[in-house]
């Protein structure tokens, strides 16, 4: 058994390290000086306009229906499936991809667009103005920093469907619900470890969500690698990925 006093040592040295984290930060900027809450955290800086942290029924509505979505569609492709291999081996691939996809649309968003830019644009600023005050997302609401990705599936479920075979589309429903998943998982990491629940600290401790110390990597400044937010796992392979030359991966060019 590990002491209480070791515990207490490890998440005080954690919240330590994000703290250091966002204080870096704010040295980015001067535009903004927050000052700390009762808790000791720092109040939350909006950096999108018509950002909000309230919570609202329709938040709430439309997560829900995306988890149900994404659970029917991988229901039918087991009732529809004539052995369980092949809806088991499209979660498997759903669960690897989204991973990989969480890598890579950080990664584009965090070094291309705008906010004008046309469909992931307020994706694109959200993950850059992100690193200006990285410590707000831990304010939110799980229904209020997920919502958006949750609306973002229902018509990607859908297409999915229509135009793949059942464990095709299981894969495909997985490996985008997941990014609701890293999106919280995402949250968690910026919450300081004594205020989550053990519950949430044993997942990042066995690797199942996105370790803190995992994430602080990404949140030093070019911000140019550990970009993977569901698990991290992937992050030591695809750092080459990120690293390797040629026009597409110029962190120079900008969007429109």
């Amino acid at each position: 058994l590990i002491a209480p006093s070791s515990v207490a040592s490890a998440l005080e040295g954690t919240d330590s390290a994000l703290d250091s984290m966002d204080l870096a930060a704010l040295a980015l900027d001067g535009s903004f000086r927050p000052t700390r809450g009762p808790d000791g955290r720092l109040e939350p800086v909006l950096t999108l306009p018509g950002d909000s942290l309230k919570t609202t029924p329709p938040m709430g509505a439309v997560t829900v229906s995306s988890t149900a979505a994404t659970l029917g569609v991988v229901a039918l492709a087991f009732v529809r499936s004539g052995s369980p291999l092949p809806p088991l081996l499209g979660v498997a691939a759903g669960a690897l991809l989204g991973e990989l996809f969480s890598g890579a649309f950080h990664w584009a968003t965090d070094n291309y667009g705008r906010l004008e830019t046309p469909v992931v644009g307020f994706a694109c600023a959200a993950f850059q103005g992100h690193h200006l005050a990285p410590w707000t997302i831990s304010h939110r609401s799980v229904f209020n920093n997920v919502y958006k990705i949750a609306g973002a599936t229902l018509p990607l479920l859908g297409l999915g469907l229509a135009l793949l075979p059942p464990s095709g589309a299981a894969c495909v429903a997985v490996m985008f619900y997941l990014q609701l998943v890293a999106q919280e998982f995402h949250r968690w990491s910026h919450t300081p470890p004594s205020k989550l629940p053990e519950w949430k600290r044993r997942l990042q401790r066995a690797g199942v969500a996105l370790p803190v110390p995992e994430h602080i990597a990404h949140h030093k400044p070019p911000f140019d690698k550990h970009y993977c937010i569901l698990t991290g796992r992937l992050n030591r392979v695809l750092e080459h990925a990120w690293a390797a030359p040629g026009p597409v991966l110029d962190m120079s060019t900008t969007l429109p």
